[in-house]
C-alpha cells in the first residue's frame, strides 16, 4: 500500500418481496440500483450535500408480455425464486459493467457553502470525507481503494476486482418475452471487465472530486493481481491516470465510453490487440 488510508468495499445485493412483486437493489448509501417491474433505476447522491437524483435507465428485459391471471395466481415458490435470480443476475450485470454511468456531477461552485470555500484546505477532513462516502458504499463488487490528499491533488491506489467476479452469466429475453439464463463468451467477458474496471475508476474519481471544491486533481492507478515470472503472485498496475477537475465538469460525461473518457486525460495503460491490459509503471507524486 503506498498511501496511508485503505478502505475495502465489500459486495451487497438486496431482495425486496411485496405484493406487487419482487425487486432488487444493488447498492446501499450513495449509489445504488433498483430493479422492478416498472424498469431500472439509479439512485445516486452526494453526502454531505443533499444532492440526490434518481433515474430510470432501462424497462427491464425490454417490452414483456403479462402472464394470464390465472397462470400467474399458480406460480409455485420455485418459479418466484428463478425469477427473483434473474433479476438479480441482470442487476448485478447491469451494476457491475456499467458503473461509469453512475459518475456523479459536481457541484458547480455556487452549489458549496461559502464557509467550504472559504475556508483552508484541510487534508484531515477531505480524507474524512472520502472514507465516509467509501465506508457507506455498497457495489456488486469487491474492491480497495488506499488514498492521500495534499495540496490540493489526491493520490490514489484502487485494488481492483478480478475477472473472475464477472458474472459469467446473463439474463436474456425470449421471443415469448420470458427470460432465460445464457453464458457469457470469453470475448463478452474481456470486453465487460475492460468496462467495469475502467468505468470504476471513472465513477470513484468523480466522488473523490466531490468532497472538496478544492481539490483539482485526482492521481488513481489500478491494479489487479496476476503471476510473475516464477509463478508467484504480485500486484500489478494496469493502469493509471491523472484526473482533473475540469474533465469532470461537462454535462453528461457519464454517457461516454469509459476507456474513452480516461484517454482524455493524462494516462499510463497498454491495451493488447486481444483487450488484455497489460502491466505498467504507474505515475507517482513526481508526475502532478
Amino acid at each position: 500500500m503506498r498511501f496511508r488510508k485503505s478502505i475495502t468495499i465489500f459486495k451487497g445485493v438486496k431482495l425486496n418481496f411485496s405484493k406487487s412483486g419482487v425487486s432488487l437493489t444493488v447498492g446501499g448509501k450513495g449509489v445504488s440500483t433498483n430493479i422492478g417491474k416498472k424498469g431500472v433505476f439509479l439512485n445516486t447522491s452526494i453526502p454531505g450535500t443533499g444532492l440526490y437524483d434518481r433515474k430510470k435507465i432501462a424497462d427491464f428485459g425490454g417490452e414483456r408480455k403479462k402472464p394470464a391471471a390465472s397462470a400467474s395466481a399458480r406460480l409455485s415458490g420455485a418459479d418466484v425464486a428463478a425469477q427473483a435470480e434473474l433479476y438479480r443476475l441482470e442487476a448485478v450485470n447491469d451494476a457491475f459493467v456499467n458503473i461509469g454511468s453512475l459518475a456523479c456531477d459536481l457541484p458547480a461552485d455556487a452549489d458549496w457553502p461559502a464557509e467550504i470555500v472559504n475556508a483552508a484546505p484541510d487534508a484531515d477532513a477531505v480524507e474524512a470525507a472520502i472514507g465516509e462516502w467509501l465506508d457507506n458504499l455498497s457495489l456488486p463488487i469487491d474492491f480497495r481503494v488506499s488514498f492521500e490528499y495534499e495540496d490540493g491533488a489526491l493520490l490514489a491506489d484502487m485494488d481492483l476486482p478480478e475477472i473472475e467476479h464477472l458474472p459469467t452469466r446473463k439474463a436474456e429475453a425470449t421471443a415469448s418475452g420470458d427470460l432465460k439464463q445464457k453464458d457469457k463468451t470469453q470475448k463478452e467477458l474481456k470486453a465487460e471487465y475492460a468496462r467495469c474496471v475502467f468505468g470504476l475508476g471513472m465513477f470513484c474519481a468523480s466522488h473523490f472530486f466531490s468532497a472538496t471544491p478544492h481539490m483539482e486533481k485526482v492521481l488513481l492507478s489500478a491494479y489487479t493481481q496476476r503471476r510473475d515470472s516464477r509463478g508467484e503472485v504480485e500486484d500489478a498496475y494496469i493502469y493509471s491516470v491523472i484526473f482533473t477537475r475540469e474533465g469532470f465538469m461537462k454535462k453528461g460525461y457519464q454517457a461516454e465510453e469509459p476507456e474513452a473518457f480516461l484517454c482524455r486525460f493524462k494516462n499510463r495503460m497498454n491495451k493488447g490487440a486481444d483487450g488484455a491490459l497489460k502491466k505498467i509503471v504507474p505515475y507517482g507524486p513526481e508526475d502532478l
